[in-house]
């Protein structure tokens, strides 16, 4: 590939040579009019495409012979496990002209592309699901934290992180030109084929960072919208999921195949007519449109049942809570049913009711619904309408909260930024400090005293009469409900 004084026009390389531990058997040999060095863009290129070696041929101003400057990827640089200088990714080799290059390119290469071989040693030919990089932009750990378990409970197979350091997203490609490069080499080392960000993204940035890293893109809304696609079971729930995967793709639908772009004709259809694209959200509106009927006739549904059980005057307790707080393993405790759990995030997607009796207030129904998070995705929030109307209807709200999470007042207080937004605020609450346990010693009790709640572990079936009776004095003091 040889560019003018003004552009270099790199093709698509395709498959071409791109196995694991192999360079692409092609070079890149441009001139710098300005004698400026090897840029950023340049060494990008570099490790982007795999190639073997980048060259600038540096023209002096006035004319006549300048300096070379050849770059090529350092395995050795790459497979380190501390954060190498980025000088020292890249062997170069410089000479004061063309004539004066000492380098032996046919065994430069074939040895260093034996050592990327070594460093890659066992995983060519290997199949496995997609593997990721956690690009991490926040210095919030805790954030990073949660992102990690969110890719866990996803079942991606993470191959590292990257942390940003600057205090703001660069507004085109979310990280800065520096960033894209360690990317890159990283993606490479880790044999990484998507970017998993602890952020939404808007549109054009994850276009603009799939253009400069080849990485597919993944925000954090995405990331969650997966999990919930995997957990949905019920006819309900799965409606829920592919309506807030629609109204998430349909701003991100692109012309990405442009050559497949075709007018469409026919009596009636003279004209313009539509592209590919507009075709494609045309359809994605239709569907969403279709699928919001049926959710609107879900929540009539929803609606006639807990009529219903008003007409029964059966007092009506709903679980809340971060995810991963122990809801589930609380109903399970409370009512012994035995509905799946897990360690990891969103386990719980559609709402479960069960019957449980009280000792003095007789017969309620406790009922556990989707965990809540930390900047709830609003696609999310819109389509799960029908479901989280389950809790207005609630005469009262445990709020579980995990006693042993050092994020601990962070969680509980976006639970109740939530609730509120949701026009629950109003509705009497009673916080469950769960999973005691798990936490210092009386670190729990001492949380539960500051906020009048309950310390259990939902494990521990003896430490759960507390919970019952402060229930009880709840609904009993006049905080039922009516009709």
């Amino acid at each position: 590939m040889v560019g003018d004084a003004y552009t270099i026009d790199l093709p698509d390389v395709g498959r071409l040579r791109g196995g694991v531990g192999r360079f692409r058997a092609l070079r890149l040999v441009h001139t710098h009019l300005r004698g400026e060095p090897l840029t950023d863009d340049d060494l990008n290129d570099l490790a982007l495409l795999r190639l073997d070696a980048v060259a600038a041929i540096l023209v002096p101003p006035a004319g006549g012979d300048g300096p070379v400057e050849v770059a090529m990827i350092a395995p050795a640089a790459i497979a380190a496990d501390d954060d190498a200088a980025p000088e020292a990714l890249f062997r170069r080799t410089r000479a004061r002209d063309i004539f004066h290059l000492e380098l032996d390119f046919e065994a430069e290469i074939r040895a260093l592309e034996d050592e990327l071989g070594r460093v890659t040693r066992g995983t060519a030919g290997r199949t496995e699901r997609e593997r990721a990089l956690v690009i991490a932009t926040s210095p919030d750990d805790a954030r990073l934290e949660e992102t990690l378990e969110l890719v866990a409970s996803a079942q991606v197979a993470l191959a590292g992180t990257v942390r940003q350091k600057r205090l703001r997203v660069h507004p085109k490609t979310v990280v800065g030109a520096g960033k894209i490069k360690d990317i890159v080499l990283e993606s490479m080392r880790r044999r990484a084929d998507v970017a998993i960000f602890d952020i939404d993204l808007k549109p054009a940035q994850a276009r603009a960072f799939e253009d400069a890293t080849g990485l597919k893109a993944i925000d954090r809304t995405q990331l969650i919208l997966d999990i919930f696609a995997q957990r949905a079971k019920s006819a309900d729930g799965k409606l829920q999921v592919e309506l807030a995967q629609l109204r998430y793709d349909l701003p991100r639908l692109t012309e990405k195949d442009a050559g497949l772009s075709r007018l469409t004709g026919g009596i009636g259809g003279r004209g313009p007519g539509e592209t590919v694209m507009e075709i494609g959200r045309r359809r994605i509106r239709d569907r969403i449109r279709a699928l919001e009927k049926r959710v609107e006739t879900l929540s009539r549904q929803r609606a006639l049942r807990r009529r219903r059980r008003r007409d029964e005057d059966i007092p009506i307790l709903s679980i809340v809570g971060y995810t991963n707080a122990g809801k589930s393993t609380l109903l399970n405790a409370l009512t012994n049913s035995e509905i799946e759990v897990a360690d990891k995030l969103f386990m719980t997607l559609d709402p479960t009711s069960r019957r449980l009796r009280f000792p003095r207030e007789g017969e309620v129904i406790i009922t556990d619904t989707v965990g809540f998070i930390s900047e709830l995705p609003a696609d999310l929030v819109a389509a799960f309408s029908a479901t989280l109307e389950e809790l207005a209807d609630a005469d009262l709200l445990l709020h579980v909260v995990d006693a042993a999470d050092a994020a601990y007042e962070t969680k509980k207080e976006a639970v109740e930024k939530l609730l509120d937004e949701l026009d629950l605020g109003r509705i009497p609450r009673l916080l469950v400090v769960n999973k005691a346990d798990l936490a210092p010693a009386g670190q729990a009790e001492v949380l539960a005293a500051r906020t009048g709640g309950v310390a259990i572990s939902a494990l521990d079936r003896a430490t759960l009469p507390p919970l019952i009776t402060a229930a009880e004095a709840i609904l009993g003091h006049g905080h039922r409900r009516g009709p």
